[in-house]
């Protein structure tokens, strides 16, 4: 086997994060997972090394860069965030935030979720978000930086929203109409975004972004 590796995760509590942190345990190329949070979880693997801090201190923690993979699947909701400011300073602010500090320590790989749909001139404030940090991150983050835009996730979320709920069942139905150009835009499972960023962390493509349908067959034919 070749020399292992150490992977640190920003984001180990949401949807594809918990995932990731499961992966990344089982990996046998990874010899420690260290995990940034803001509150503990306790975690039982010894290969897994929890940090507890505020996020506004993040440069305070440099020395958590210390690794060879970064993976960041942090994200919230403007609803959740309460304004578009507040969103901001999770989905763009900090993140870009991680991305730099990881090129200050030369972080070899950076795997983040951005969206399907990433777009600096959509009307859609999330769309214009997310296409403002790619482009930041493509300026100012590791050379080896890939994004990964899953279309809508499907796993077991720990909040149920009627609406979400409805557009899940409405997807996982409707699916097999999406073809050709539109098959991107099919559902995915958080465990196949997961398993796909693992994958391009460890085989550093020429391609630096993917799309839902791009993962889905980077996660079926990989593992």
């Amino acid at each position: 086997m070749d020399q292992t590796k150490t992977a640190l995760l920003f984001g180990a509590t949401g949807l594809v994060g918990e995932k990731l942190l499961g992966f990344l345990d089982e990996d046998q190329r990874y010899d420690k997972v260290y995990v940034v949070n803001r509150r503990s979880k306790k975690y039982t693997s010894s290969k897994i090394v929890e940090s507890v801090i505020d996020f506004a201190d993040l440069k305070e923690h440099q020395h958590l860069f210390e690794a060879d993979h970064v993976f960041i699947s942090l994200g919230t909701t403007i609803k959740k965030a309460g304004s578009q400011e507040a969103f901001e300073k999770v989905d763009y602010e900090l993140q870009l935030q991680i991305a730099k500090l990881a090129k200050a320590k030369k972080v070899s790989q950076l795997v983040y979720v951005s969206a399907l749909g990433a777009n600096a001139s959509s009307s859609n404030f999330y769309m214009r978000t997310k296409a403002r940090l790619e482009d930041a991150i493509e300026r100012e983050g590791p050379k080896g930086s890939y994004v990964v835009r899953p279309s809508m996730l499907f796993g077991n979320r720990k909040e149920k929203r009627l609406g979400e709920s409805i557009g899940i069942f409405l997807m996982k139905n409707l699916e097999f109409l999406m073809i050709g150009a539109f098959k991107k835009y099919r559902g995915i499972y958080d465990a196949d975004v997961a398993e796909a960023m693992i994958f391009i962390a460890n085989s550093t493509p020429k391609q630096k972004a993917f799309d839902s349908d791009e993962l889905k067959a980077i996660s079926t034919s990989n593992f």
